[in-house]
């Protein structure tokens, strides 16, 4: 008894004694587009800068996965930035079909927002979060204080947009036809004078002039890096290496010339470091972190996404993407430490999703991986197409791609037949046709039974198709390819699916009261929100599908 006393009194010494950590003052959200988290542990032993910090000093979380099906980079961030699942805020896919029609509705698409540039509000249709189901990381922030910062930057709109909410103070992306960043008349009728500036002078202080070159350290071996000449990436052979082109710059461009050297910008290596540019210039304007109220910060990296869609996750060019992202967030995290404090500032990392490594890469260690062809993809659809006007007289489908099809509800009500019926007999029709490539096709009535009734799931891949359901938004059919398959790309890849590949993303939490080091708890891009808020001593609301995983 005494031995457990005196080890006890021991135990409260050391807790007196141990110094609290400083009150956080700026919540900082990194979202590296289709990282997946093989990357940090690959490169772990070349990353000094961000990336680097998020290795060696920060809570890695191995296991973390998404939890959901469409892993497209709308959802992601929206699931990353709200802490809610597609179900729950209605972010489901970039796209959806649109009720009772041929058109497609882009997930952050909004008729009467305007574009925000230099110039002011234009007329040009813009994005905005008005298609959001819930709050975001800037709601929660606002709602405690509204002297709360609360700013978003990304190449693309989606990832700014997604990553903070409804109530951002600015959310600002990658002008892809004349350079510079831009946003939404959602968000204010005059871009600030910080941006403007900013945007001046972008062709100035873009790097790349004498061509892309790849930056790899000296000893390289052991990084897991592919060769840099594959199968499977856009071009013929000795014509995809390393150096790269870069369209020329200068004040002599014509709109054509500009347009093109701003959608490099946005299609390559440069948009990262625009973006961390861009971030410094708001540290520099704005007062991030200086008083008693938490501020948020969020940024989204693009270029692992854009470049890794030609050449793969283990490409030279991703990596080198991903050491220039290194050095990047090493810029601004350096600011952070100088302008807000070390101790005052923590920060997450996570991505909207994964990737599928080249399907002629897979092949060639063994696993069944192909490229769909449009035809073998297109001919299903047709024969359950045609089935149907044999089945019911007319055909229903108004719309379709590769992960399923669109009914009109009006023509059903005009034909007096059962939509349950009629969802069931395509969903059949397409199983029946599609055996060399399609993986399941699952209706909307099976689909909102799991999602909202409690129905139980026959398999994971169909419970993660689940949780992206929304009643108006989700399609009539959802079809899934087999598994290592790739549908309609030549060369490339991509991602969308619920298989590992697709779902499985980093997880790190960074910042004083965060010990380092792996924690292998299950975990999701959900979970970051409300971890985040409470080591920010912000209440953490009921209604997140995530949870906190860290406390202070």
């Amino acid at each position: 008894m005494l031995a457990c006393a005196l080890a006890a009194l021991a135990a409260q010494d050391v807790a007196a004694t141990k110094p609290k950590p400083e009150p956080v003052r700026l919540v900082v959200m990194v979202s590296v587009d289709q990282m997946i988290p093989e990357q940090l542990d690959r490169l772990a032993p070349w990353l000094h800068g961000g990336l680097g910090r998020f290795a060696h000093a920060g809570r890695v979380f191995p296991r973390a996965a998404l939890r959901y099906g469409d892993t497209e980079t709308g959802p992601g961030h929206a699931a990353y930035g709200t802490g809610c699942l597609p179900r729950t805020n209605g972010i489901i896919s970039n796209d959806w079909f649109a009720a009772d029609s041929r058109d497609s509705l882009y997930c952050f698409g909004d008729r009467d927002s305007r574009a925000l540039t230099d110039a002011g509000v234009g007329e040009s249709r813009a994005s905005s979060p008005r298609n959001l189901r819930c709050d975001g990381a800037a709601d929660r922030f606002e709602a405690h204080s509204r002297e709360a910062l609360t700013l978003a930057i990304s190449s693309k709109d989606r990832s700014s947009i997604g990553l903070t909410g409804r109530k951002a103070d600015l959310a600002l992306w990658w002008n892809k036809q004349r350079g510079g960043f831009q946003s939404s008349s959602w968000y204010g009728t005059e871009l600030p004078a910080w941006v403007r500036a900013s945007n001046a002078g972008w062709q100035e202080r873009l790097p790349f002039a004498g061509g892309w070159n790849a930056e790899l350290p000296g000893n390289f071996e052991g990084s897991g890096t592919a060769p840099d000449d594959r199968e499977g990436e856009p071009g013929k052979s000795q014509q995809r290496t390393f150096p790269h082109s870069v369209p020329p710059r200068g004040a002599g461009l014509d709109e054509k010339g500009l347009e093109r050297l701003a959608s490099w910008v946005y299609d390559g290596p440069a948009g990262d470091v625009m973006v961390c540019d861009l971030a410094l210039a708001a540290l520099e304007a704005l007062p991030f972190g200086q008083d008693e109220v938490p501020d948020l910060l969020a940024l989204s990296l693009s270029s692992c996404d854009t470049v890794g869609h030609a050449y793969g996750p283990t490409s030279v060019e991703v990596t080198d993407v991903l050491l220039r992202a290194d050095r990047e967030l090493g810029r601004v995290f350096d600011a952070l430490d100088a302008r807000v404090g070390k101790g005052r500032w923590i920060a997450s990392l996570s991505a909207d999703h994964g990737v599928l490594e080249l399907p002629e890469t897979l092949a060639a260690r063994g696993y069944a991986s192909r490229r769909l062809s449009g035809k073998e993809i297109g001919d299903t659809f047709t024969a359950a197409r045609n089935a149907a006007v044999q089945r019911f007289g007319q055909d229903f489908c108004l719309a379709a791609n590769w992960r399923g099809l669109r009914l009109s509800p009006s023509a059903m009500a005009a034909a007096k037949v059962d939509p349950r019926e009629v969802r069931a007999f395509y969903a059949e029709a397409l199983r029946a046709n599609g055996g060399t490539w399609l993986a399941h096709a699952v209706t909307w009535d099976e689909l909102k039974a799991i999602a909202r009734d409690g129905a139980p799931a026959p398999d994971g891949l169909i419970a993660m198709e689940a949780n992206s359901f929304d009643e108006e938004r989700s399609s009539d059919v959802v079809t899934l390819q087999k598994p290592w398959c790739l549908p309609g790309n030549a060369s490339g890849t991509t991602h969308g699916t619920p298989y590992d590949y697709d779902r499985r993303i980093p997880l790190v939490f960074l910042g004083a009261g965060v010990e380092a080091g792996r924690d292998f708890r299950e975990a999701s891009s959900i979970d970051a929100l409300p971890t985040l808020l409470e080591l920010a001593g912000l209440p953490v609301p009921a209604s997140l599908d995530g949870r906190v995983l860290l406390t202070r």
